[in-house]
């Protein structure tokens, strides 16, 4: 009788040779994806330092509709989210596709700079905001593609660091710019861009294992309906991104009303907010690949959210140590959510499932300061203002609580989910 032979000793060098090959693939394209990511984020973070001039002093607009240029373009990349999703995974290649979103970011925002009026400038704006988050979308979704699963986390790290540290500079070298050859800021911003375009088509190409579908733009639509557990990481980036807007909105605000800091001061105290973040998530990711997503999640979001609740009472000596301690704990949670969202997502749809996440965390950016400021402005009218700061930032802080202990239970059954799959897994 003849028996079924063991698996050969080559057979399983060979499996170990492909499975060393593909990380050392993963090692090269994913700091290249990181590199231009980091590029692809200063542009449109060189606008932040410059708004009033830009905006309210070319237009002499009021302070309405120089709050609107930051959040229409955030308004565009929601209103387009279905297509951009669409596209990017429906490409035969996702390189192509941010490259193209990438050459057409800076002529947009090389518009901006010629517009006559600022009803031109929004509208420019409003295209703006979806040709970047389909080039940032797909960059990530490449990166996902790049990373095997046992490398996911500190792949995503490396993503949310790029963000991070892009946005960082762009805002920094946004006042640079400004303050030595104001009327090139567009357009140095559109120069930054069409580098990342050009970087996109000679450093990267796409991963040799990923395959796409030819899916319909309902599918890309029905994405959360289909995968429902990716609810979780998008209720994450909508709660993170709508405390960012109440800390550069509210708390920004509080500084100068309540301590009376100037800007450089109050731009020094958010540094120590963004710095460690921006160090810290690609650790952080590393972590995850360790620890697991939920429990750095939960945990991290939490502490997140008793810092910003305190952000109002604590005095003003210790602020520093608090925003330090904010952007650890904010590194901590995001690196593992971008994992989660990763997971989460079928293969062929990592650009949609990105989309989603980005456009998660754009609502959040809208809704924060306006639900802020409502809430503010309501409690101004019955009590002093600093009372109504304490009470704006403590309610913020706990809405990032909030989210932790709804959806632990939901992340410890995914996560029983993920580890029965893996173990079936042959």
């Amino acid at each position: 009788m003849s028996r079924a032979s063991p698996p050969t000793s080559t057979s399983c060098n060979d499996r170990r040779v492909g499975v060393r090959a593909a990380a050392n693939a993963s090692s090269r394209a994913v700091p290249r994806i990181g590199a231009l990511i980091f590029i692809s984020m200063i542009p449109v973070a060189m606008l932040v330092a410059p708004l009033k001039e830009l905006i309210g002093d070319r237009f002499a607009a009021g302070s309405f509709w120089t709050h609107s240029f930051m959040s229409v373009n955030m308004i565009g990349a929601v209103v387009a989210a279905p297509l951009i999703g669409f596209v990017s995974d429906r490409a035969a290649r996702r390189r192509e596709i941010a490259a193209i979103a990438l050459a057409l970011d800076a002529c947009l925002l090389a518009g901006m700079g010629f517009a006559p009026t600022l009803t031109w400038t929004l509208a420019l704006r409003f295209l703006e905001g979806a040709a970047h988050i389909l080039a940032i979308s797909t960059l990530m979704a490449l990166a996902a593609d790049w990373s095997p699963t046992a490398r996911r986390g500190r792949t995503m790290g490396v993503v949310g660091a790029s963000l991070m540290l892009g946005t960082a500079c762009g805002t920094r070298l946004g006042g640079v710019v400004w303050s030595r050859v104001p009327d090139w800021t567009f357009f140095v911003a559109a120069i930054v861009s069409a580098t990342a375009a050009v970087g996109v088509m000679l450093l990267l190409c796409d991963a040799p294992t990923s395959t796409r579908t030819r899916t319909r733009i309902s599918d890309a639509a029905l994405l959360v309906r289909r995968h429902p557990r990716l609810l979780v990481p998008f209720a994450y980036a909508f709660i993170d991104r709508f405390c960012v807007g109440v800390i550069i909105s509210t708390f920004v605000l509080f500084l100068a009303d309540v301590h009376g800091l100037g800007p450089d001061e109050r731009s020094r105290l958010l540094l120590m907010f963004l710095a460690p973040f921006a160090l810290l998530v690609y650790p952080a990711g590393r972590l995850t690949d360790r620890w697991g997503r939920i429990w750095p999640m939960a945990l991290g979001s939490a502490a997140f959210g008793l810092l910003l609740a305190s952000y109002g009472v604590v005095p003003q000596d210790r602020l520093t140590a608090i925003m330090v301690l904010s952007g650890v704990a904010s590194a901590i949670m995001f690196a593992p959510n971008l994992a989660l969202c990763a997971d989460f997502a079928p293969s062929d749809q990592r650009g949609a499932a990105f989309t989603g996440f980005n456009v998660a965390g754009s609502l959040g950016f809208i809704l924060g300061p306006l639900s802020a400021g409502l809430l503010f402005s309501a409690l101004a009218e019955d009590g002093p203002r600093d009372w109504a700061y304490r009470i704006t930032l403590l309610a913020a802080g706990w809405t990032e609580i909030l989210c932790a202990a709804i959806t632990l239970p939901f992340l410890l059954a995914a996560q029983r989910r993920l580890a029965g799959s893996r173990q079936a897994t042959p």
